[in-house]
C-alpha cells in the first residue's frame, strides 16, 4: 500500500530471501509448486499490455484504451452470510520485522544532523527559541536538504510530536537555496505530519508550499494524499488528487498507489478505485506491488474474494512477484469470506517463493478462525507459533484473549494478561474491551471496575465500543442506575455516539417498559445525525406493554417535549436496581399513548426506508400479545400489512381459526427454516404466545408441534423428558399438553413409564431476578389448574417431576384426555384422533 509498503521496481523478477526450512506445521505438511488459484474471469485482462524486454525485466504499458474499457466488475457477490461486517482489520502494512525508517537513513546523514537530532529530542517543546538557537549552531554544518530532511524523519519517528516537527521545517525552510530543496523539505514535513496523524497540520504545510511558490510539485500533492490515507480520510485524497490535475501536475506511480490506497482505507466503493487504476493504465503508468497491495486491500475491505483472487493471480501475469504484504493481505481477504480452508492453503505458495509466514500471517488466520468460533483450530495456530519461535504481536495475543472470553477460560485470560506484561507489551483498549465483556457476562463486577480504573491509570481512552459494552453487561445484570451512568458519562465525553450506543440505551429503557422515554431517545439520535436501524425500531416495538414502573412527575411526557432530566433519569433506573418502586396501574389511557407511539414508529420505518427483518415480525407478534384487547391486537397487527402482506396474511388467518391459513403457515415456516435457530425460534415463540393468549389454543399447538418436527428448539422434545428451556410462555404451555397427551397414547399401548419423568423450565438464572423464572410459574400453575401429579424437584427447582407409576395412574383417568385436549375460540373442536399423527411423528 502506498503509506505502508517499501517501493519496489517494476521486474519481473521475485524478491530473493534467505530460504528458511520448511517449519513442521499442520497448515503446510509438504511443499506444493507454486499454485495459481484461478477464476473463470479475469479484472484484468494481460492482453490489454504489451511487454518490452530489458536486461533488467519486462516494463509494461496499456496497449490500447479501448482495451482498457472491456475491464470491469461483474463477479458474482458472497452471501451476506459471508459479507457480515468483522473486526479484522486490513493487515498488509503490518510487518514487525522490517526496519524503521530512521534506521535506513542513518548511512546518508551526516554526523552534525545526528548530533543536533539528539540535541533536538532532548529539547522542550515550549522552548521555541532554544530549538531556533540549536538549528542556528549547526546550520554550516548540515548538508542541504538532505540533513534536514534527516532530521524531520528522526523527530517523527522517535519523538513523534508534531509540533516540534512544523516547528523545525518553519525555522528551516529560509535556509534551503531554492524552490527544489523547499519542496524536498515540504515533502518530508508532509510525509511526517501524516504518519503522526496530523493530517491537518500537513494540509497546512501543504497551503503555505503553494502559496509561496514551491508546493506544486506532484511529490508535495503525493505526499498529501498519503498524508490522507493512512488517516482513513478517502474523500479528502481524492480531492487533492483532483486538485492536483486541475493544477496541471501530472500524477506519477506515487501519486496513483497514495489514492488507490486511499480509497481501499477509506472504504470507497471498489468500482470507483478500480477506475484510478484503469486511468493509471491508460496514462502509460506502470503499477508496482504497491498498486497491487492497495487493490487487495481494498478487496478485503469490500469482501470482494473473487475480485481479489483475479487481482492475486494478475501480479503474475504482469511479472510482479508477491510479498509478504501481498500474501498477508490476500489471506485477509480469505479470512473474511470465511473460506479458511482456501486461506491456509496460500502457506504453501509462500513458502515456495521463499516467503516465511510471519506473526501477521498466524495472527490472521488465528481471528478468521476465531470469528467462525473454530476455537479449537485457532489455539492451534497460538500453539504452532510458540513452537516456531514466533513472538505474538498485540493483535494476537488481543485474538487470543478474545478466544478465551468466549470460550470462559479465565484462568487462560490471567495468565495471557501476565505473559503481555513479561513480554512488555501494553494493552490497549481493544485488550480491555474483550476483557470488559468476559468479566461482564460472569458477574465480576468488580473485576470490570478493577479494569476501568486500570485504563484510566494507564491513558488508555475509551471508545465507544467501551461504552456499550459496559451499557450491555449493566443493564443485563439489572444494575439499571450503573447502565445510565454510563450513557450520560458517555455523553459528556465528547466522543461521536453510533446506532450501537443508542441502540444499547433504547433496548434497556424499552426492556422496561418506558417505550416513550425509548421514543424520545429516538428522535435524540435521529437528530444529531443518527440514523436509526432496523435492530433499534425492533428493540422498541418489542417493549410495548412489557413491565412498566410508576414514575412520579412523568418522566415520559417530559422527555417526550424534548426536556429529558439526565439525573432525574439516573434516579428512577435507580430505583430499579433497588426495587422500591410500587409498579404502575395500567390505564387504558397510558397503554393507548404507548400503542400510539408504536404505530407511529412503523410510520418512520417507511420513511426512511428501513427494511424490516423476521425480528421486526417477531416484535410486532409479541406486542400483540400485550394488547388490552383483541381490537388492539388486530389493529398493531395491521401494520404487518404494510411490510408483508403475505406474512400478515398467515398471521390472521391463524389468529382467526382459518382452515386455509395452515396451507400457506407452512410456506412461510420454510424460509424461516432457512434462518438461525435463535431467530426461527423466536418468531415460532412469538406467534405462539399471540395465538395462545387470544385463545388460539389448538392453533398455537400446531404451531410448536411444526417447530419441534422442524428441530427449531434442539433437544426440547422426548417420550418421558420435556426440556422447554428455549421457550416462550404460551409455547411452553401448549407443548406441555402436547408431551402430556403423547405419553397417553403410549400407556394405552400397554407401555410403562420409567421411574421418573420430569418437566424441565429452568430455575430464572437469567431472569431480571435471579432465581425468579417466569416460565416455572406459569407451567406450575397449569400443572395445578389440570390436576398434573408434578412437584419440584427437592434439589432442582427448575424441574418438575412425578414417579411414573403415579403419572400413568393420572393419565388413566376418565376425564384426563378431555382436560388435556386445546380447543380454538374461533374454529371447530378438536378431537383425539386430529392431534394423533402429529403426536406418533414426534415419537418417531
Amino acid at each position: 500500500m502506498a503509506s505502508s509498503t517499501p517501493p519496489y521496481s517494476i521486474n519481473t523478477s521475485k524478491p530473493h530471501q534467505n530460504p528458511h526450512p520448511n517449519p513442521k506445521n499442520h497448515l503446510h505438511k509438504q511443499q506444493k509448486k507454486p499454485h495459481r488459484l484461478q477464476s473463470s474471469s479475469s479484472m484484468l485482462s494481460s492482453s490489454s499490455y504489451n511487454s518490452a524486454s530489458s536486461a533488467h525485466g519486462k516494463f509494461l504499458t496499456p496497449s490500447s484504451s479501448t482495451s482498457l474499457q472491456s475491464h470491469h466488475l461483474s463477479l458474482p457477490v458472497l452471501g451476506p452470510e459471508f459479507r457480515r461486517s468483522r473486526t479484522t482489520k486490513v493487515i498488509s502494512k503490518r510487518n514487525l520485522s522490517s526496519p524503521r525508517t530512521y534506521f535506513s537513513q542513518t548511512h546518508s546523514a551526516s554526523a552534525a544532523a545526528v548530533d543536533i537530532t539528539d540535541r533536538l529530542l532532548c529539547s522542550s517543546l515550549d522552548d521555541i527559541q532554544g530549538l531556533i538557537g540549536i538549528l542556528g549552531s549547526f546550520q554550516h554544518k548540515l548538508k542541504i536538504p538532505e540533513d534536514y530532511c534527516f532530521v524531520l524523519h528522526e523527530l517523527g519517528n522517535r519523538d513523534k510530536c508534531p509540533p516540534k516537527a512544523l516547528a523545525f521545517f518553519h525555522a528551516s525552510i529560509a535556509l534551503m537555496r531554492n524552490s527544489t530543496e523547499k519542496g524536498k523539505l515540504l515533502t518530508a514535513v508532509i510525509g511526517i505530519l501524516g504518519k503522526l496523524g496530523r493530517h491537518d497540520l500537513a494540509r497546512q504545510v501543504f497551503d503555505f508550499g503553494l502559496s509561496q511558490g514551491f508546493g506544486n510539485t506532484v511529490y508535495a500533492y503525493s505526499a498529501l494524499i498519503s498524508a490522507y490515507a493512512r488517516n482513513g480520510l478517502s474523500s479528502e485524497a481524492m480531492s487533492v488528487f483532483s486538485l492536483m490535475k486541475a493544477s496541471g501536475v501530472r500524477p506519477n506511480n506515487i501519486s496513483y498507489n497514495a489514492v488507490i490506497d486511499a480509497c481501499g482505507k477509506g472504504g470507497v466503493d471498489l468500482e470507483i478505485t478500480v477506475g484510478f487504476f484503469r486511468e493509471m493504465l491508460q496514462n502509460g503508468i506502470c503499477p508496482d506491488r504497491k498498486t497491487f497491495n492497495s487493490l487487495l486491500a481494498g478487496c478485503s475491505h469490500a469482501g470482494r474474494l473473487e475480485d481479489a483472487r483475479i487481482l492475486f493471480d494478475e501480479m503474475i501475469d504482469l511479472g510482479i512477484g508477491r510479498d509478504i504484504y501481498t500474501y498477508n493481505t490476500f489471506i485477509d481477504v480469505l479470512c473474511k469470506g470465511g473460506n479458511m480452508e482456501f486461506a491456509v492453503e496460500v502457506i504453501p505458495d509462500m513458502l515456495t517463493n521463499y516467503i516465511q509466514p510471519n506473526v501477521v500471517t498466524y495472527s490472521t488466520l488465528m481471528d478468521g478462525y476465531a470469528k467462525l468460533e473454530r476455537h479449537d483450530e485457532a489455539l492451534n495456530l497460538y500453539m504452532e507459533m510458540k513452537s516456531l519461535g514466533i513472538q505474538l504481536d498485540r493483535v494476537c495475543y488481543n485474538t487470543l484473549l478474545s478466544i478465551y472470553v468466549k470460550s470462559g477460560r479465565y484462568e487462560d485470560i490471567t495468565r495471557v494478561c501476565e505473559e503481555m506484561e513479561v513480554m512488555g507489551i501494553d494493552k490497549d483498549i481493544i485488550t480491555y474491551n474483550s476483557l470488559i465483556t468476559g468479566y461482564g457476562k460472569q458477574g465480576r463486577f468488580d473485576v470490570v471496575s478493577y479494569l476501568i480504573r486500570d485504563m484510566r491509570e494507564k491513558g488508555v481512552v475509551s471508545n465507544v465500543l467501551t461504552y456499550s459494552t459496559l451499557m450491555d453487561i449493566y443493564s443485563k445484570a439489572g444494575m439499571y442506575e450503573d447502565a445510565a451512568n454510563v450513557f450520560f458519562d458517555f455523553k459528556e465525553s465528547g466522543l461521536k455516539a453510533d446506532v450501537v450506543l443508542y441502540s444499547s440505551f433504547i433496548d434497556m429503557l424499552a426492556k422496561n417498559g418506558l417505550v416513550k422515554c425509548a421514543v424520545w431517545l429516538l428522535d435524540e439520535m435521529t437528530q444529531i445525525g443518527i440514523e436509526p436501524n432496523v435492530v433499534t425500531y425492533n428493540t422498541i416495538i418489542d417493549g410495548f406493554g412489557k413491565s412498566r414502573f410508576f414514575v412520579e412527575g412523568g418522566i415520559g411526557n417530559e422527555m417526550a417535549g424534548g426536556k429529558g432530566n439526565c439525573n432525574q433519569i439516573v434516579k428512577i433506573f435507580g430505583n430499579l436496581t433497588k426495587e422500591i418502586m410500587q409498579p404502575m396501574v395500567e390505564k387504558a389511557t397510558k397503554k393507548s399513548e404507548d400503542l400510539f407511539c408504536i404505530l407511529g414508529l412503523f410510520q418512520r420505518m417507511i420513511q426512511q426506508r428501513v427494511k424490516p427483518n423476521v425480528v421486526t415480525f417477531s416484535a410486532i407478534l409479541n406486542a400483540c400479545s400485550r394488547c388490552d384487547s383483541f381490537e388492539d391486537a388486530s389493529l398493531l397487527l395491521e401494520q404487518l400489512r404494510l411490510f408483508d402482506s403475505f406474512v400478515y396474511g398467515v398471521a390472521l388467518g391463524l389468529l382467526m381459526g382459518c382452515r386455509d391459513a395452515w396451507l400457506r403457515a407452512q410456506s412461510l415456516f420454510d424460509e424461516v427454516r432457512c434462518m438461525d435457530n435463535p431467530t426461527s425460534s423466536a418468531f415460532y415463540n412469538a406467534l405462539t404466545d399471540m395465538l395462545w393468549h387470544y385463545g388460539q389454543r389448538r392453533g398455537a399447538q400446531q404451531v410448536v408441534l411444526e417447530g419441534v418436527h422442524r428441530q427449531v428448539w434442539e433437544n426440547t422434545w422426548n417420550e418421558f423428558t420435556l426440556d422447554l428451556h428455549l421457550m416462550s410462555s404460551g409455547a411452553a404451555q401448549a407443548m406441555v399438553h402436547a408431551w402430556l397427551l403423547s405419553m397417553s397414547a403410549i400407556i394405552s399401548k400397554g407401555q410403562k413409564l420409567p421411574e421418573v419423568v420430569s418437566i424441565l423450565t429452568g430455575w430464572g438464572k437469567h431472569s431480571k431476578v435471579t432465581g425468579a423464572s417466569p416460565l416455572r410459574r406459569v407451567i406450575q400453575t397449569l400443572l395445578n389448574s389440570i390436576g398434573a401429579p408434578f412437584h419440584l424437584e427437592r434439589f432442582n427447582i427448575g424441574r418438575f417431576v412425578s414417579p411414573g407409576a403415579i403419572a400413568s395412574a393420572w393419565l388413566r383417568e376418565s376425564g384426563t384426555i378431555t382436560v388435556l385436549l386445546l380447543h380454538d375460540e374461533r374454529s371447530q373442536p378438536s378431537s383425539p384422533l386430529t392431534l394423533l399423527p402429529s403426536l406418533q411423528a414426534l415419537q418417531l
